[in-house]
């Protein structure tokens, strides 16, 4: 069987209100652009998710997905989509469809000879549409600094919902990823980092969405005890 070029993870929690139209406007963008999987990971639903994804499921063969019920992580749920998937390049992006699926195209044209292809909101070039708030805004910029210094990683936004792997490394590193919640994205780049991959960072279009689930409170603390651990961790 010939391997879909793209795989694209979609973790989703409680996302009854707007994964159905994300999930469309991306299918019918990849079908214009060549073979793909979309896998959508449903992380302790209570509401109708899983109704929305089974009856676009029947629709689109190119859409798969599982529900668990127990709630996994954004991270967790990432993970379980990476031993799924079998496309050449692996992308993971947020239900919210805050990033337009044009910019992981233009992603996956700049990999050139590096292992992967991060998006950033932070450096030259990027187009932001709607800003986050402020209060998001600022503690993610608390959070890079923190990633910056405690994990000597260089990128500015580690924590933008869109990037592109290669499959390859991202399964030969699955088993070996401990983080499962909001500092996942920060604890995979530390992991390819210190097994010698090469990852670029570029600008890229992206607007941010309402009715987000993480809250940053309780998140924070979290994501800092995950980053120290995962500095302290042998890998």
């Amino acid at each position: 069987m010939t391997k879909p070029a793209y795989s694209i993870i979609v973790p989703a929690k409680n996302e009854e209100k707007r994964i159905g139209k994300t999930l469309e406007h991306y299918i019918k963008f990849f079908k214009k652009v060549g073979s793909f999987e979309i896998y959508v990971i449903m992380d302790g639903c209570t509401d109708n998710t899983l109704g929305v994804v089974q009856r676009l499921a029947k629709k689109y063969p190119q859409l798969k997905y599982r529900s668990f019920r127990k709630a996994l992580g954004k991270g967790g749920g990432i993970i379980e989509g990476m031993k799924l998937v079998t496309g050449e390049l692996v992308v993971y992006v947020d239900a919210d469809g805050a990033t337009p699926p044009e910019e992981i195209v233009n992603l996956a044209k700049k990999i050139g000879n590096y292992d992967g292809v991060m998006g950033s909101r932070w450096i030259k070039g990027a187009r932001v549409g709607k800003k986050q708030p402020l209060g998001r805004r600022i503690a993610s910029r608390g959070f890079n600094l923190i990633v910056r210094i405690i994990l000597g990683l260089p990128y500015k936004d580690t924590q933008c919902p869109a990037k592109v792997f290669r499959n390859d490394m991202i399964k030969e590193l699955t088993g070996k990823i401990k983080e499962k919640n909001f500092a996942f994205d920060a604890c995979l780049l530390y992991l390819m980092k210190k097994k010698g991959y090469k990852i670029k960072e570029v600008p890229i279009e992206w607007s941010d969405e309402e009715m987000s689930t993480l809250k940053m409170r309780s998140a924070i603390p979290k994501m800092l005890f995950a980053v120290l651990r995962t500095r302290l961790r042998r890998v």
